[in-house]
């Protein structure tokens, strides 16, 4: 598993943080016509549902992006879009969401602890466990992964976690391993004081991630909806994808399912945030109970929005 591509460093078009403030007046407000292909982009590569009634964050969000361009009209913004293929990463970041925190959903951490990881390790015919985090952001749920399985299987264990997300600014963030002491403060004392190391930043109070952690989290960039941008052999017993399937359509959702059905090693679990499900036709009920769906592929329903894998007896893994 490599390391992120540094997208954003070196780059040729200026960049500015989302959250940079600029003066918004100059900028024409894109007809509903432009409107309509910024979401047609957005929702083609990325398998999102935006519409019109997503215009405020739209605006909101790249009025800053064209004011830092020297841009004042969309039409111009969407030339740019054609003629600068990299343009279209920065876009993705502009608009997609980050909200992530360590130990987010602490009942599915609890779980995973108390009873999954038992049933995982005692199938184990070698001290080897894979996980994924999908749509990581900044890391702190890959970091939140790799803390809970050290402290449940201990140094014999070989573990790693890929990280991935389709923004290269979080991907930096989650690749330096350096939080706020904001960031930090749900972390137990006892792990923040052994996994984390503090420091003082320009007067402000910071907490890189040790050695040991940082190497067991590979960060890369991906497309979720681009199935080929892992390696074909990777497989995985642990995928956490939450809070993700609420931002894309139906269609995507499936492809992304099946992709993850694929990477899980037979009996592996898949973890979706605490209001999503997998929204298929299933024969039980996909919310409670049950066999769930998809293509054929049998996802069995754990309880607080968990998913294993069906075994599939013919396959030898």
């Amino acid at each position: 598993m490599n390391q992120v591509n540094k997208t954003s460093q070196n780059r040729e078009i200026p960049d500015v943080p989302p959250d940079t403030h600029v003066n918004e007046g100059v900028i024409t407000p894109p007809t509903d016509r432009e409107l309509q292909q910024i979401c047609e982009i957005i929702n083609t590569n990325l398998g999102f549902n935006y519409n019109a009634q997503k215009r405020y964050l739209i605006e909101s969000r790249l009025n800053k992006r064209l004011t830092q361009l020297g841009i004042t009209n969309y039409g111009d913004y969407l030339s740019l879009l054609k003629e600068e293929p990299l343009e279209e990463r920065i876009l993705y970041e502009y608009l997609t969401t980050n909200v992530t925190s360590f130990f987010r959903e602490p009942a599915q951490f609890e779980y995973l602890t108390s009873t999954l990881l038992p049933k995982i390790t005692a199938a184990k015919k070698e001290k080897k466990i894979r996980c994924w985090s999908a749509g990581c952001s900044s890391g702190e749920e890959a970091y939140s992964l790799a803390i809970i399985l050290t402290e449940a299987l201990g140094a014999a264990w070989d573990i790693k976690v890929l990280a991935t997300d389709i923004n290269g600014e979080m991907l930096q963030v989650g690749m330096a391993g350096e939080y706020t002491e904001e960031a930090v403060s749900n972390i137990p004392l006892k792990w923040r004081d052994k996994y984390f190391i503090p420091q003082i930043v320009a007067e402000n109070k910071r907490y890189r991630v040790v050695p040991a952690l940082r190497q067991k989290v590979i960060f890369r960039l991906m497309n979720l909806l681009s199935t080929q941008d892992l390696p074909p052999h990777i497989r995985v017993d642990l995928i956490f994808c939450r809070n993700v399937f609420i931002y894309l359509n139906t269609e995507a959702r499936r492809k992304v399912l099946n992709h993850f059905h694929r990477r899980l090693r037979n009996g592996g679990y898949l973890f979706l945030g605490h209001s999503e499900t997998i929204n298929v036709p299933t024969k039980a009920d996909p919310v409670n109970v049950g066999a769930v769906v998809t293509d054929s592929n049998p996802w069995l329903y754990q309880g607080k929005s968990i998913y294993r894998k069906g075994i599939d007896e013919n396959k030898v893994e």
